[in-house]
């Protein structure tokens, strides 16, 4: 219930629902924080000083970490299980790619960014299945050519030197 609440079908935060509930946690754990600070006022009475404690870090606390518990068990990626990527994803990340690979072409340190970049593509290639392997093979060797270009261009201008 929760998971249909703050994300969408397709597994999207429902960022104005995440946001309220996040604020509506964080102020109930910060009201948690105050009624320990006043814990005090119950000093006579033992049982009532353990109520109140009780009170304010597990029903006003707990429930602030026990969404980011929720959070982080739903979200994680276990090492040596495959990485499991939705379309858009690959596309979205082939397309970052890209752009970087072609931006990279303008900076000082191109070589390393573009030998970094072909390095993510045939990860991505790697993992990818269908068409989406054939796309993120075709922007692996797009970077792979970009990189031997370069390196041509580079091998041309010390020769000449």
């Amino acid at each position: 219930m929760l998971e249909r609440f703050l994300f969408t079908p397709e597994g999207r935060i429902r960022v104005r629902r995440m946001l309220a509930t996040v604020i509506g946690l964080v102020a109930s754990a910060l009201l948690g924080t105050v009624l320990l600070v006043i814990t005090p006022v119950w000093n006579g009475n033992q049982h009532m000083q353990t109520l109140w404690v009780f009170f304010a870090v597990f029903v006003l606390k707990f429930p602030l970490v026990g969404f980011c518990w929720w959070l982080i068990i739903r979200n994680k990626e276990l090492p040596g299980r495959p990485v499991v990527w939705s379309a858009d994803e690959v596309d979205e990340i082939l397309a970052y790619l890209r752009t970087e690979a072609r931006r990279a072409l303008d900076l000082k340190d191109v070589q390393p960014r573009l030998v970094y970049l072909s390095r993510e593509a045939w990860h991505v290639a790697d993992q990818a299945e269908g068409g989406l392997k054939a796309d993120a093979v075709g922007v692996a060797l797009e970077i792979d050519r970009m990189l031997r270009d370069l390196r041509r261009r580079q091998q041309g201008r010390t020769s000449a030197s």
